[in-house]
């Protein structure tokens, strides 16, 4: 099996695509800015025409904006974990974040998963966890064979941690998720935005995020006043000095 990770363009996340000769997993799919241009891109990496399965980290804009258009253009069903369902659906512009980006998010149909889902491509599995604080819904996909675990803005960039001042967002939960990450026997580690991580970096980057959130808990969830405001589609805070 192939593990393809296409670059978000703008305002898009990155996506990650799971595909064998069989089958094709898409994780995450962007904005509707650029679906057709989305579309084409997965088209020329996948040798079949059908996406079977559409995996969302979250509700957010960026991430889900795409999703509608692509689930019918491949015939694909698509799974977000329960607390993002009926906000996809009834096109919420608040939670999904849409409003901010001056855009409307498509109403978008989906599947309830929770944490532990699981689901199998060719003899791999891949399995939901949930790991809120960017947003309550907020799950990472791990491809526990490979070692690998698709984080979502869990971890926007090894340098740059997620913010968690969105509606539904909760920086105690940021703290504890990437906890449970931490406990995680991974190799790879795919984060929404920035590098993938791997190996011995791995552990250094979550120990910092985990330091970050800590002191953040701390402070009563307050910024540290040398770092800049972020822009409202800025779906991470930006160290100042960078890390």
């Amino acid at each position: 099996m192939d593990v393809i990770r296409l670059p978000g363009i703008h305002h898009d996340t990155s996506m990650t695509i799971l595909t064998d000769d069989c089958e094709t997993i898409l994780i995450d799919t962007g904005t509707s800015w650029h679906q057709v241009n989305t579309e084409e891109r997965i088209k020329s990496k996948i040798e079949h025409d059908d996406i079977t399965t559409i995996l969302l980290t979250h509700r957010h804009y960026d991430t889900a904006g795409a999703a509608a258009h692509l689930a019918s253009i491949f015939d694909s069903t698509i799974y977000a974990h329960g607390n993002a369902i009926n906000p996809l659906c009834s096109n919420d512009q608040l939670t999904t974040w849409a409003s901010r980006f001056d855009s409307d998010m498509p109403p978008t149909s989906a599947q309830a998963i929770e944490d532990g889902w699981k689901s199998k491509i060719g003899d791999l599995e891949i399995e939901a966890i949930h790991t809120p604080g960017h947003t309550s819904c907020h799950t990472s996909f791990l491809l526990e064979e490979l070692g690998i675990l698709v984080t979502g803005d869990l971890f926007p960039a090894a340098t740059t941690p997620g913010r968690t001042d969105f509606p539904t967002g909760n920086v105690v939960q940021m703290r504890d998720s990437i906890q449970r990450v931490q406990a995680l026997d991974l190799d790879t580690l795919i984060p929404s935005r920035g590098e993938t991580i791997r190996g011995n970096a791995i552990e250094e980057s979550l120990t910092k995020h985990l330091d970050f959130f800590d002191s953040m808990i701390e402070a009563k969830g307050v910024l540290p006043k040398e770092w800049p405001v972020p822009v409202p589609t800025c779906m991470w805070w930006t160290p100042e000095p960078e890390w």
